[in-house]
């Protein structure tokens, strides 16, 4: 709203309250092969009236006030729904006053850098990038029709699915001097495709590489090596692994998800799923270094350890949406830590639900200590959250797993069974207090972790943000719709933010001291709805 606001004042900071003027100073940029160009009707073959429309010109004369050409439209702005905001420190030792510029994409169809340094520059937009493959979603905007589909809207309207553009969450590749800035957007339900651009100068972007299918419906036109690739819901995730190089650095991301996976059921059928794969790729050049494949969609961001400190990652986890989590390994094992070569390094699925339709959209919090990593996840559906989908009219009863991997095991090595005997059933919050039987115990020492479910408060509850751990506790958050008559609770359903403990899920929230058992598990969020992931900071 706030950018939106600077964009109608003629993409300057706001000084008065007066009506918003046109002021043709916007940057907005497409490509031409691999350069960046001015985006015309001439560079896009696009007619000129839907052009100015997209650049922010009233051509619908929206407010109604006769004027078209020589104003903004009160709608420059799309919305962003799943697109998490970039920002990106420009400050260096020599030059502290570089500044902060903030990138994040829009359902406009834009890709947007916002300076956010100084005071006479606060909001400004430094510069926007519409893909060409969005072109032919553009006429849609500015024409508003045909409606877009929403429940229980007159199926004789033809209402559509909204059409998504840069809807995905950007990764970063930012060395110590600020000489090398890369950045790698991403377009979740918008496409199949990821990008790399080089901001080392905010200014002035450049195009490193593109890669994936152009079309969302068919495989005209991919990349070589890519045709399995999904939407791209998965963070691009920058490392640096021994067995590939020590100084140019990698980016990971998972394939992504499958619009079967839209269908309103526990089973959908998936069965030439795409997004079920893992890719690394070289974040300089795009080459692509390696991939493997997973059973279903792999719409989680791929997570690293560095299990020695040293700087460069030995692991990687992923899960997909069939329940499956994944372990690459880089280095030999944690006895010797000898690095892999490229060529030898080698996923294997380490552990699974035993059915019932949970899916994984999110990556696991991940904590490494000796030969063992603790990974915890929460099954959910994000995509489902209305009383009315099949999590709760199923119901799947969604479950919290803190599992404990063997960083021994090897491709041969069973996967465990995330649901079976060899972990705890913490659901019941008495089995779960200060002098419970933890992990480290030594009767459990066959234990491979623990779970609870997720229906502690009623039906429907699922994950929908990932997990982190810290401080030995484990944080995640959850929604449950409402569906009482009586209920006074917001009809974006119950939020809930987890605190518990990592070893025997006993909640520490509203203890004394802020002891790390015996208290509370969750707490609701006032408003409800969908809350984002935590987030680990550090204060000093």
């Amino acid at each position: 709203g706030a950018t939106a606001e600077v964009i109608r004042k003629g993409n300057n900071p706001p000084t008065t309250d007066s009506a918003p003027t046109w002021a043709p100073n916007r940057n907005v940029k497409t490509l031409s092969g691999t350069t960046f160009v001015d985006f015309t009707a001439a560079s896009t073959g696009l007619d000129a009236t839907l052009v100015d429309f997209i650049v922010g010109k009233d051509v619908n004369d929206e407010n109604a006030n006769g004027l078209t050409t020589t104003e903004t439209r009160p709608s420059l702005h799309g919305d962003v729904i799943h697109s998490r905001p970039l920002p990106v420190n420009y400050a260096t030792a020599a030059n502290l006053t570089a500044g902060v510029t903030v990138y994040y994409g829009a359902n406009d169809g834009a890709l947007r850098a916002v300076d956010a340094s100084t005071s006479s520059s606060l909001g400004k937009e430094r510069w926007s990038f519409i893909a060409p493959e969005f072109y032919s979603r553009l006429q849609r905007l500015k024409d508003n029709s045909p409606l877009i589909n929403y429940p229980n809207i007159d199926p004789s309207l033809n209402p559509q699915r909204k059409d998504y553009f840069f809807d995905g969450s950007i990764g970063v590749y930012q060395d110590a001097a600020n000489t090398n800035v890369w950045i790698y957007p991403t377009q979740r339900r918008g496409g199949r495709m990821v990008y790399a651009f080089d901001v080392s100068n905010p200014a002035s972007p450049a195009l490193k590489w593109r890669l994936g299918c152009p079309n969302l419906d068919n495989d005209n036109d991919c990349s070589t090596g890519f045709n399995a690739i999904g939407q791209t819901w998965s963070t691009p995730n920058v490392a640096f692994i021994k067995g590939f190089s020590t100084t140019t650095p990698v980016v990971a991301f998972g394939g992504g998800y499958d619009g079967c996976e839209d269908a309103n059921t526990s089973t959908p059928s998936c069965g030439s799923t795409k997004g079920n794969v893992v890719y690394f790729i070289n974040a300089d050049t795009g080459a692509l270094i390696r991939s493997f494949s997973t059973t279903r969609g792999a719409a989680a961001d791929v997570a690293f350890i560095d299990l020695n400190n040293d700087g460069f990652v030995d692991y990687a986890y992923v899960a997909d949406t069939g329940g499956n989590v994944y372990r690459v390994d880089f280095v030999d094992g944690p006895g010797t830590m000898a690095a892999l070569d490229k060529d030898d390094w080698f996923i294997h699925r380490v552990a699974y639900t035993n059915g019932g339709g949970r899916k994984f959209l999110f990556q696991p919090g991940l904590f490494p200590t000796g030969t063992s990593t603790y990974v915890a996840l929460v099954s959910g559906d994000r995509e489902h959250p209305l009383a009315t989908n099949y999590p709760y009219t199923g119901p799947v009863v969604n479950r919290a797993y803190v599992y404990k991997d063997d960083l021994t095991s090897t491709e041969t090595t069973a996967a465990v069974i995330l649901d079976g005997a060899d972990m705890l059933d913490y659901t019941d919050p008495a089995a779960s207090t200060c002098t419970s039987d933890s992990l480290l115990s030594v009767s459990n020492a066959g234990k491979k972790g623990w779970y609870m479910n997720l229906n502690q408060y009623g039906t429907g509850e699922q994950g929908v943000t990932t997990a982190i751990i810290v401080g030995g506790m484990v944080a995640f958050s959850t929604n449950r719709p409402i569906v009482s008559a009586q209920s006074c609770g917001s009809v974006l359903g119950e939020a809930r933010g987890y605190w518990v403990n990592l070893f025997n899920a006993s909640g520490s929230i509203s203890t004394a001291g802020g002891a790390a058992c015996g208290g509370d598990r969750s707490n609701t969020f006032a408003g409800g709805g969908l809350p984002p992931s935590p987030v680990i900071g550090i204060v000093s």
